[in-house]
């Protein structure tokens, strides 16, 4: 085996991880069974680490691989095969230029000793060998081919495998093959087996993508028996992930989602339950068009299961809002201890829920999370951007605790105990932001927050009593005592630079007096992160009227929060929108395109501040608020509840 490994210029060949692993010693330890797994991850690391690139020298191993993948001495041939075919996928998808030279001739080599493989006696192998020709786009007839005429030859988990291999390549077939092999799919939705029938419609959603679901078969099929996929190379586990997967294949068919998932989550199989609450969450996470969905979440909010029950629990705190239809559903839960894995527990989504939706019964169990060593809601905010899924994590603690100014008397004792200079930083943070959230509200606060101003949370001390302003005069004397200085004693840079804007921002707020603020806000216009400073400026209004020509050209930035807070500063300082509501109004435009930024919500704020908008700019927003889509640019509760409130402000 192997014969002119030796010779190949290893050293002389770019890598994907760190290109100093001895190939041919990796390439002949898959013959050793002791060896043999360590050097498949090897290869695999050295071969294609994390994607996005074919290395030269996976090039010159691909013919190795596929040479040991048919060899019965190698006992990992399975991931032998996983290599080849992330590379192959990576060949697919990556930039041309990120391809080296030689793949496409070396991939058309290793097609038909892949196709070889189908006859392979190990079920296993010609199981993942079907799933690496997937990636064969380019010679789909001959792959199609090979497949069909070896159907009859395999086990029934292989041909559920063959039959999503088929319909991923329909795409790719020359119309000699296509209508036979359509006609072959549409076949298999009348064989007996309840499984094979779901892989053909599966199958054919792939092949057409834009016809309607048949959710018959795939519903009957997800509530049967799922052994058959049992050792599947396409899907091989719990209900739960094969339901999840399966209907995660349907994503361009919204409707048929919801109406299978509707039905799963009343399975009497809680696994199947939980594969269903994923996809609910999914679907509800990109749209607002399921509303069916939610009184089946509150049953499932009652779910025998401790995880269905949480995942119920955190849909629906997702769509809290003040004066929601859930408050006592969440009051039952107070108390429950339900937890899976790394999720949060029942009792603390349920408190969350509560909080949201503006019911007191929330007040004991809130002082108690602020007066826990460690709360059961993250010490900061969570964003991913948009993803297919729905993260299972809660909102930071001051994210829970934001809409709760009202009940500030009752809340603000338990907060200040904690309040002090010594204080862990990310709590210290995190209890500042909700008294900045809170404003005027947190007023009582005030002394207590100055004593911080000495200390490292000063720029989060400065930002919070600013957020008060008036209120918080007591604090007016620490504040001018910092005036001249404002990061000394600071560490860190980052700290150091707020701080010098923090201060004289809070000064100006609490005194009434723009020098300082002016002073230090005018020169640091052109930061890099001028749009923090712009926000503050544009509340001294006129007094920052020197200011106007710096922000008109900011408000012409690509950058789109340096735009917008330049356009809001313009508005407030001059009283004129005319020149710049264009600037406020294009990412509200942008969420008609399906493009969410995260500045939008600010500039929906702005724009409701406009007490006349041009008639152009209320029909826009009328259609946005008809749109059904998720206006957030984030995922999991917050693509909820963003556009929740987004929504709430254009209306």
């Amino acid at each position: 085996m192997f014969d002119g490994l030796d010779h190949v210029p290893w050293r002389d060949l770019t890598y994907a991880f760190r290109g100093e692993a001895d190939m041919p010693s990796l390439l002949r330890a898959l013959l050793d069974e002791a060896t043999a797994a360590e050097a498949a991850d090897g290869l695999l690391n050295e071969l294609y680490h994390q994607g996005g690139a074919v290395c030269s020298a996976a090039v010159a191993a691909l013919p190795y691989l596929v040479e040991a993948a048919g060899s019965p001495r190698v006992v990992c041939r399975g991931e032998v095969l996983e290599c080849v075919g992330r590379l192959a996928y990576e060949a697919r998808e990556a930039s041309p230029r990120a391809v080296a030279d030689g793949w496409t001739a070396a991939w058309d080599r290793a097609v038909p000793r892949l196709i070889a493989l189908l006859d392979d006696p190990d079920p296993r192998v010609r199981r993942a060998v079907t799933s690496v020709l997937e990636e064969a786009v380019t010679h789909a007839d001959t792959v199609v081919g090979a497949l069909r005429d070896r159907w009859a030859a395999q086990d029934r988990v292989t041909r559920l495998d063959q039959v999503l291999t088929v319909g991923a390549l329909t795409r790719f077939l020359t119309v000699a093959t296509l209508p036979e092999t359509l006609g072959w799919l549409r076949g298999l939705l009348g064989d007996p087996d309840e499984q094979l029938r779901f892989a053909a419609t599966l199958a054919l959603r792939e092949a057409l993508p834009g016809r309607p679901t048949a959710t018959e078969p795939v519903l009957t099929a997800l509530s049967g028996d799922l052994s058959a996929w049992s050792g599947s190379e396409r899907f091989s586990g719990a209900p739960e992930l094969t339901v999840w997967w399966a209907l995660s294949r349907l994503d361009r068919d919204a409707d048929a989602q919801e109406e299978i998932c509707l039905a799963l989550l009343g399975h009497a199989d809680p696994g199947r339950r939980t594969g269903a609450l994923r996809t609910a969450a999914n679907l509800l996470s990109f749209s607002r068009r399921h509303g069916r969905l939610l009184p089946a979440l509150r049953e499932r909010a009652g779910d025998p299961d401790a995880e269905n029950r949480v995942r119920a629990l955190h849909l629906l705190a997702a769509h809290a809002e003040p004066g929601g239809p859930d408050a006592d559903l969440f009051a039952a839960h107070l108390d429950d201890p339900a937890r899976t894995g790394r999720s949060p527990a029942a009792a603390d989504v349920a408190l969350w829920g509560l909080a949201w939706s503006g019911d007191e019964r929330c007040l004991p169990a809130l002082a108690e999370q602020v007066g826990r060593d460690r709360p059961g809601y993250p010490l900061h905010s969570s964003h991913t951007g948009k993803t297919s899924g729905y993260p299972l994590w809660s909102p930071g603690l001051h994210q829970v605790l934001r809409p709760c100014a009202r009940w500030a008397p009752a809340l603000l004792p338990a907060i200040l105990r904690r309040l002090r200079p010594d204080m862990e930083e990310d709590l210290g943070r995190t209890l500042l932001q909700t008294l900045q959230a809170w404003g005027a509200a947190a007023a009582p606060a005030a002394p207590g927050v100055a004593r911080l101003l000495d200390g490292r949370l000063r720029h989060w001390a400065a930002d919070t009593l600013g957020a008060i302003g008036v209120g918080a005069a007591s604090a007016a004397p620490a504040l001018r005592r910092l005036l001249d200085a404002p990061g000394d004693g600071l560490s860190r840079p980052y700290a150091r630079d707020a701080a010098a804007v923090a201060v004289p921002w809070a000064y100006w707020r609490v005194t009434g007096d723009p020098g300082p603020a002016l002073r230090a806000l005018v020169p640091r216009l052109g930061d890099a992160h001028a749009h923090t400073v712009t926000r503050r400026l544009a509340d001294l209004g006129p007094h920052a009227s020197a200011s106007v020509p710096t922000l008109r050209l900011l408000a012409r930035a690509l950058e789109p929060w340096t735009a917008v807070e330049a356009a809001h500063a313009l508005a407030a300082i001059t009283g004129d929108t005319a020149e710049s509501g264009h600037v406020l109004f294009r990412p509200v435009a942008d969420l008609l395109e399906g493009t969410a930024h995260p500045v939008a919500g600010a500039a929906a704020r702005y724009l409701a501040e406009v007490t006349e908008l041009p008639s152009g700019y209320v029909a826009t927003i009328e259609a946005v608020l008809a749109d059904d889509r998720r206006h957030s640019w984030d995922a999991g509760w917050a693509a909820i509840h963003d556009d929740i409130e987004l929504r709430a402000v254009l209306r």
